[in-house]
């Protein structure tokens, strides 16, 4: 939250851009999404980070806060978050430190989160937005640091009246938080920032980004200003945890109107915290807003500073993927794939290795007719993931051939693939 109440400050007036608000208005926007690493085990212990699982049962002591445990730090969480930054073609930072950021909270058992506010493992970056997001123009949003925290325990309600039940199997999980500078300018812009980071870091294998789980949740702030004013002279106010590109949408919107219509009204804006209520569509306070100092910020004395070596870096890059823009691109030049077919695959990890296996022989236009429709409908239908399903290249390769081949119906390699 700090970073970007800096950047507010700091940042240069941009010249006019395509606004959420009317009327003279126009609004502000950058994000922070928390987002869970797909590693097996948790960011400071040996617990699966199965959060899932039965109430309470992947805790180690750490984790529950036990007086006398202390954090180790897990190097696959740290090799994942290098991945993403390098992704979104930013720098892993040469050295990177933990802090502290106390408050009380049933949720976190120590007392404090352990995350990096002043020394980030990654800076810099950008994702672009443009016509393939259904944007009439092109403009790139800048993310200002990417920094590794763990995950509060879950809080459970109405089990028993009166009572808060917590489930620690979340504490301790490794997440990354990606801080954008505020670049957004509309409710649009946001969310298809964010669909467009989900199939960066799912095509990556950093995380599967699901918002409906809470693999991925998203922390948006909000100003307005007058046409002829610094863009960045509003009063910023944070919606918490928005869990779809939909609720996204419609929470910048109805916080921007809230806004317009204070300040229209000669009254001012409070900086807040705010939820949003999606059967009313409108925000409501959650509480004050609270400064860097409220938190106490401190380097953790337990975990020493994390050195990344320039070769270990470069190691990292040669792991990664070819990247979506890339892959996009190569889809259509070597098959002539619709774009439909082509974004389909490109947000099912693993996907585009499946069907490239079967296209190599078989006509590509079929192949991803049958797998963007047959195979997923399919999964849609078991609630199952590509990677999940228990269907091969080899059977899949089969079927078709035999349909070509004239051996069965269309009718029956669909009852086949059931």
């Amino acid at each position: 939250m700090r970073q970007l109440e800096k950047l507010l400050r700091r940042l240069p007036a941009r010249g006019f851009g395509y606004s959420t608000a009317s009327g003279g208005w126009r609004s502000t926007v950058g994000l922070e999404l928390h987002v869970q690493l797909l590693a097996k085990q948790k960011l400071f212990s040996a617990a699966s980070a199965k959060w899932n699982d039965g109430p309470n049962t992947n805790v180690y002591m750490v984790d529950a806060s036990i007086p006398g445990s202390l954090p180790r730090l897990n190097p696959h969480c740290v090799q994942l978050a290098a991945r993403a930054i390098l992704g979104l073609k930013g720098q892993v930072q040469p050295v990177s430190s933990f802090d502290r950021k106390h408050y009380f909270y049933l949720d976190q058992p120590l007392g404090y989160q352990i995350t990096q506010q002043f020394f980030p493992i990654g800076k810099g970056g950008f994702i672009e937005l443009g016509q393939a997001e259904g944007l009439g123009y092109s403009k790139k949003v800048h993310i200002h640091q990417l920094q590794l925290e763990q995950d509060t325990a879950k809080s459970i309600h109405d089990v028993y009246p009166g009572h808060v039940l917590a489930d620690l199997n979340r504490a301790g999980v490794g997440l990354i938080e990606i801080v954008t500078r505020p670049d957004i300018e509309t409710a649009e812009e946001a969310a298809q920032f964010v669909r467009k980071m989900q199939v960066l870091l799912r095509h990556i294998g950093v995380s599967n980004c699901n918002m409906e789980d809470g693999s991925m949740r998203c922390d948006v702030n909000v100003s307005v200003y007058r046409d002829g004013n610094d863009r960045l002279s509003g009063t910023r106010c944070e919606l918490k945890n928005l869990n779809s590109l939909k609720v996204i949408r419609s929470a910048i919107d109805a916080e921007v109107s809230r806004q317009v219509g204070l300040l229209t009204a000669g009254k001012e804006v409070e900086q807040e915290t705010r939820g949003f209520d999606a059967r009313s569509g409108t925000t409501f306070l959650t509480r004050s807003k609270e400064a860097a100092p409220d938190y106490r910020y401190m380097p953790d004395p337990d975990i020493p500073e994390v050195h990344i070596s320039r070769n270990w870096v470069e190691e990292v890059q040669r792991t990664l993927p070819e990247l979506p823009e890339m892959t996009r691109e190569r889809l259509k030049k070597q098959y002539n794939l619709t774009k439909e077919d082509i974004e389909t695959m490109i947000n099912e990890p693993g996907c585009v290795s499946f069907f490239e296996q079967l296209a190599t022989t078989r006509d590509p236009k079929r192949v991803a007719s049958w797998v963007t429709s047959e195979v997923f409908g399919q999964l849609s239908y078991r609630a199952q993931r590509l990677a999940d399903s228990p269907l091969t290249v080899a059977q899949l390769g089969e079927l078709l051939d035999s349909l070509a081949n004239n051996a069965i119906t269309s009718a029956q390699a669909k009852q086949l693939l059931i």
